[in-house]
């Protein structure tokens, strides 16, 4: 028991250290850095020993607590502001329903799986997490560049516009006053993308919007195998801690009721 509990006490101090670096570093990618690299293996490391901790934890106030901790170091990191509130809330909510679940499902097991438990829980923190990241883009530089400067990538209109103009110039439609077909496509391409931003002056606020829930989904998409993936290395961990003695389960007598005739 004194082990468990050491460990736990370890893991829950990782979690709530790293839970500051995950923003950090989150923050540095949204706010002018190139490496996603480091960050994603940090915010991928604490959900990790997130899942851990929930294996240990008992109690569902040292896991309150866990949760506000991760959350709160958010704000150390990006500042205060009301929509960070709301959306912290939001996740904490979903953080806190699956931390219940697993905790629940643990409790019910009559053999501990882990890869059972964690499933029932995982993808709510994971959509926490993705509310986060959300958020946390929404009123980043990085989706205030995006949304000032839209551009149609030329390979696309190369596809579809080229062979429209090529076809016109083949047909001599028109005059030989008329610019060549390199340069025509090249006013083409720059006029449509001039008249796509002018337009997008009147729907930007909507516009960033839009990016910050397609960033959302986008989230939750590649979640699904990540999960997994955390899965897997939670698996790994939880049973060397079992090898090095570091954790130690005990099988107890279950009562059972039953009607004899």
């Amino acid at each position: 028991m004194k082990n468990n509990r050491a460990t736990q006490s370890i893991i829950i101090g990782l979690t709530t250290l790293l839970a500051a670096f995950s923003w950090m570093g989150l923050k540095n990618v949204l706010f002018g850095g190139n490496n996603w690299i480091w960050p994603s293996i940090c915010l991928l490391s604490l959900i990790i020993l997130l899942c851990l901790s929930l294996l240990l934890i008992k109690s569902k106030s040292v896991l309150l607590i866990t949760l506000i901790t991760i959350l709160i170091s958010f704000l150390f990191s990006f500042g205060f502001k009301l929509e960070y509130l709301i959306a912290l809330f939001l996740a904490f909510l979903f953080f806190s329903f699956g931390s219940f679940r697993i905790i629940n499902e643990k409790k019910v097991r009559i053999k501990f799986k882990i890869v059972r438990i964690l499933k029932y829980g995982i993808p709510h923190i994971l959509t926490g997490i993705a509310i986060i990241i959300a958020i946390a883009y929404y009123f980043s530089p990085l989706a205030v560049q995006e949304q000032n400067k839209i551009e149609v990538p030329r390979e696309l209109f190369n596809i579809t516009i080229q062979p429209v103009v090529n076809v016109f110039f083949e047909d001599k439609l028109f005059t030989p006053e008329m610019p060549n077909d390199e340069e025509f496509s090249d006013l083409l391409y720059t006029a449509m993308n001039e008249e796509i931003n002018r337009r997008n002056e009147t729907y930007k606020g909507y516009l960033s919007i839009g990016l910050a829930i397609g960033t959302f989904f986008a989230i939750k998409v590649i979640s699904i195998p990540f999960m997994w993936l955390i899965i897997l290395i939670s698996w790994m961990i939880f049973r060397f801690l079992i090898f090095s003695n570091a954790i130690k389960i005990q099988e107890k007598s279950v009562l059972k009721e039953i009607i004899e005739i």
